[in-house]
């Protein structure tokens, strides 16, 4: 079985925005071997947030479609227990400046045992996770 790829906003929206500046990256990234990828309702919530409010409906509509055709896709949902979990994350890692939904997916990524993580900012890291791209 493949290892799991914990997919974060920001390779999502590197991804589908070619302006960004890791766009060529993210590119490379999903037009390469597929893993079995893994995400949170919370980052998709957060990705199709950031579309919406930076570059209008059809772009969030757009990456509603995207999400819909990544086969291998794995998406995990927030519970109560799972909120306990952040909170004991957040206080781990107290003054990194983390946010709710990155404390969330390292919360996710240690009860899976994900070491991989397609991010384009280093909170994922702070789990131990290997981080693409570099």
């Amino acid at each position: 079985m493949k290892p799991a790829v914990f997919l974060d906003s920001g390779i999502l929206i590197a991804f589908m925005n070619q302006r960004d500046r890791w766009h060529a990256q993210a590119t490379a990234l999903f037009g390469g071997p597929r893993p079995h990828w893994c995400t949170s309702m919370l980052v998709l919530s957060e990705t199709y947030s950031w579309f919406l409010h930076r570059m209008g409906e059809e772009a969030a509509r757009s990456f509603g479609v995207l999400v819909s055709n990544l086969t291998n896709l794995r998406l995990l949902e927030a519970t109560r227990a799972h909120h306990r979990e952040i909170l004991r994350v957040l206080n781990r890692f107290h003054g990194c400046k983390l946010s709710y939904v990155d404390a969330s997916s390292l919360a996710f990524m240690q009860a899976l045992r994900i070491k991989r993580a397609w991010s384009t900012d280093h909170h994922l890291a702070l789990g131990g996770a290997e981080i693409l791209p570099r």
